[in-house]
């Protein structure tokens, strides 16, 4: 039996004379012969008082007629040709033409198809033929090889990538006392896309305790895998074990090769019949069925004060970290809008004491330019700072050792400028450290050594200096590097400490007054508020 194209071709009312009615139809069959084979006469032929008749049947080996029914047992080539039943119900008469056609083939070509879908069962459909012998025996092909399915009239197939081809029963059955066997072939066509059977699995809720708000607005989600299930074949909802109606939203969504389904119920207003509650969602599925729970219980007073305070808390942290990073930023800007309250009134003449190595070394000349002309420029005349800056404030006459220590002892700050001269050699004893056990501007004698004099009255300065900042604890120390060739590791042991606990900051001597403006910066945040200041400032500072 083979392949038909089941289809009305043409259906033509003749003509209508009185109240007769004449309706031609066609079909056409494409059976394989050797195979049992049958046709039958339109459904209307069933019904009471229509009589059947079939024309072109006369001394045709292998054709019997029974009823309405035309058996070739088996079908034979010569059987290739058209056959016409007429039937009659009082003045109303249909025709039915079949085209049969018989090819020799083991297998006979789709006579139906069929659309894959995630869980499909194939029949094999020739009811007449278990009607004449329920002991018939069934075997199977795909794509006319032999399947292990034996003996059953159902084919049933978990992925439908597996489904795709040609499905083909063989059914042996015995009619008159004779043995026969007809076939059927299902064409499974693949949809856009493939299905594969997955038994759905809640992803959310499983077995959850939600806490909600009396008076404020909930949505219960539902997720679940569905696979490439087909969208047809897989329901999804909530209920409740009080009763309460609950509308589920659902729909699909892809994520990667996973297909999932989403339903969602939203409660306006959460009141007291919806707590303690068991909210279950279900989905549905041919290939099985899952659920999960959930109940909704109260928020408690002591958890909302808690996620409050762990708020304000995390809020805190941020301020601070935010404060921590622009804390320069922030500073001076407190100093142009509160100038009053940042300076305090401590008695001192100056804002900071400028020590540097002055002479006529080339290795010295960065600092000299720098503390001479650089440094005054910017904060004496800019921000109005008061600077006594060593070689250039001494009145004549005056006695240094005395000068330097009562101008230290006058001086907020002390900025000291290092250059690659300022480092000492290695093996300098400790009685060369800047910052001796016992020292007093009275008793502090100056060993003779075969550094200049200027070296010297710098050494001086910073001993003085330094011995107020890290013993007296009353002055503070800017270190500023304004060339190359400054190792931290041969300076003296009290300017590795402050380097290593305040840092240094480095001035570019070539630089633009842009690549020298973060420079300036951290220097006014180092300085204290100034008491005055100019009307005039340069953007690029």
């Amino acid at each position: 039996m083979s392949a038909f194209s089941f289809r009305w071709i043409l259906l033509l009312a003749l003509w209508t004379a009185g109240s007769q009615t004449y309706i031609t139809n066609r079909r056409e069959y494409t059976i394989s012969a050797g195979l049992a084979f049958m046709i039958q006469c339109n459904e209307e032929s069933e019904m009471q008082n229509v009589t059947v008749s079939w024309s072109q049947l006369e001394n045709i080996r292998g054709i019997n007629i029974s009823g309405n029914t035309l058996w070739f047992l088996p079908a034979e080539l010569s059987h290739n040709g058209s056959y016409s039943c007429l039937s009659r119900q009082g003045n109303d008469t249909w025709e039915t033409i079949f085209v049969v056609s018989v090819c020799q083939q083991t297998c006979p070509a789709a006579n139906r198809e069929d659309e894959a879908t995630s869980t499909k069962d194939i029949d094999c459909l020739l009811p007449q033929i278990f009607k004449i012998d329920p002991q018939a025996q069934v075997t199977w092909r795909n794509n006319c090889l032999p399947l292990s399915v034996t003996n059953s009239k159902v084919f049933p197939i978990n992925n439908s990538r597996d489904m795709v081809g040609l499905y083909t029963c063989f059914v042996s059955f015995t009619f008159g006392g004779q043995n026969y066997t007809a076939a059927q072939t299902t064409k499974i066509n693949s949809q856009s896309k493939a299905y594969v059977v997955t038994k759905p699995e809640i992803i959310y809720p499983k077995q959850d305790k939600q806490k909600v708000t009396l008076g404020e607005s909930y949505t219960l989600n539902c997720k679940a895998l569905v696979g490439m299930n087909d969208n047809d074949e897989t329901i999804m909802y909530w209920e409740s074990d009080s009763g309460l109606d609950l509308d589920c939203d659902s729909r699909i969504v892809e994520e990667g090769d996973r297909k999932y389904m989403l339903c969602a119920v939203d409660i306006p207003e959460v009141t007291k019949e919806y707590l303690y509650t068991n909210f279950t969602c279900t989905v549905l599925h041919p290939a099985g069925t899952d659920s999960g729970k959930v109940i909704l219980i109260p928020a408690s007073q002591n958890e909302r004060y808690y996620w409050i305070g762990l708020g304000l808390v995390a809020l805190l942290i941020l301020l601070c970290a935010v404060a921590f990073l622009f804390r320069v930023d922030l500073v001076l800007a407190y100093r142009v809008v509160c100038p009053s309250a940042a300076v305090s009134s401590d008695g001192k003449s100056y804002d900071a004491y400028v020590s540097y190595l002055h002479g006529d070394q080339h290795s010295s000349s960065s600092a000299m330019t720098f503390a001479l002309d650089y440094l005054p420029s910017v904060l004496e005349d800019l921000y109005g700072y008061k600077l006594f800056i060593s070689g250039r404030d001494e009145l004549p006459g005056e006695a240094v050792h005395d000068v330097i220590a009562d101008r230290i002892s006058q001086s907020r700050r002390l900025i000291i400028v290092l250059t690659s001269q300022s480092c000492v050699s290695p093996q300098t004893n400790a009685t060369n450290s800047l910052l001796p056990e016992n020292l007093s501007t009275s008793e502090l004698q100056l060993e003779e050594t075969n550094n200049t004099s200027d070296q010297i009255w710098s050494a001086y300065e910073q001993r003085v200096g330094l011995y107020d900042a890290l013993v007296k604890q009353g002055l503070k120390v800017i270190l500023v590097q304004v060339e190359d060739g400054v190792e931290e590791a041969l300076l003296p042991e009290s300017l590795r400490y402050i380097s290593r606990t305040k840092g240094v900051l480095k001035w570019k001597q070539n630089g633009s007054d842009r690549v020298n403006r973060r420079f300036w910066k951290y220097m006014r945040y180092r300085m204290p508020p100034a008491k005055q200041k100019k009307i005039q400032e340069l953007t690029v500072l």
